[in-house]
């Protein structure tokens, strides 16, 4: 009778696919919420606002309602490009923020928009 042999070739993968299983992706999304929270928090809520309708500092400087549909409307490139550059009112955060940390704030505040479509009225 032939002697079996563990396939020891696919450990690695059966045990990254177990890794990966254990780990809740919605987990992942939270994280990832709760970082563009902690940035909108730090760095855009004096302005913007807790929900990004606007403090009364920023809608003295014309800040837009980041949940209307015309600021929904751009993509999330255009938003990242105008909080690393800045615009009008708006300065810069190239030098303060990491590109993740403005990737992280552009999904934060998408969801601005999509909680305030879904309040009801």
């Amino acid at each position: 009778m032939p002697k079996l042999r563990p396939r020891r070739k696919f450990a690695p993968l059966a045990l990254a696919v177990a890794i990966c299983c254990s780990y809740p992706v919605s987990s992942l999304w939270a994280a990832d919420a709760s970082d563009g929270k902690t940035v909108f928090e730090a760095n855009c809520k004096s302005c913007h606002g807790d929900d990004g309708s606007g403090s009364p500092v920023g809608k003295s400087l014309n800040a837009p309602d980041l949940r209307s549909p015309a600021v929904q409307q751009h993509a999330g490139a255009q938003w990242a490009t105008q909080i690393a550059n800045g615009k009008g009112n708006m300065p810069a955060f190239k030098n303060i923020l990491t590109p993740d940390q403005i990737q992280s704030l552009v999904r934060y505040v998408r969801r601005l928009g999509r909680a305030k479509s879904s309040t009801p009225k």
